[in-house]
């Protein structure tokens, strides 16, 4: 899965962020998830807002165009969810694309911690 379906994942559930909360809860660097945010803003599938009482800063939020791609995007994001405890249950290795998209599940709360202390000791087993 891209960045840019990544961002727009996160803000589905999220509804409003600043680059930083992106960049730190789906473990991109912060330079990629600006671009991203910004190529997103040109495509009007994003806006920036202000945010906040005493001290102001940046987010994004979803266009209503931009709602209609992240729903498509979070739903690819729950598949690969679906599919990821599939393969843990079969014990089948975990391709890179599924560990890449960890930190994103888990920040959607789509992984339980159950299923996160599987991926962690199959990867143990794997690496003994």
């Amino acid at each position: 899965m891209n960045l840019r379906d990544k961002v727009l994942a996160y803000l589905f559930d999220k509804k409003s962020a600043t680059a930083e909360e992106i960049a730190d809860n789906i473990k991109e660097e912060i330079d990629y998830v600006q671009a991203t945010l910004r190529v997103l803003e040109n495509e009007k599938l994003v806006r920036k807002v202000k945010k906040g009482f005493i001290r102001k800063h940046d987010a994004y939020e979803l266009t209503p165009t931009g709602l209609e791609e992240a729903e498509k995007a979070y739903e690819k994001v729950q598949n690969k969810t679906n599919e990821l405890q599939q393969i843990i249950q079969r014990g089948d290795e975990i391709p890179e694309d599924y560990i890449d998209l960890i930190p994103l599940m888990v920040s959607l709360s789509l992984i339980e911690t159950m299923m996160l202390e599987d991926i962690i000791l199959f990867d143990i087993f794997n690496n003994m």
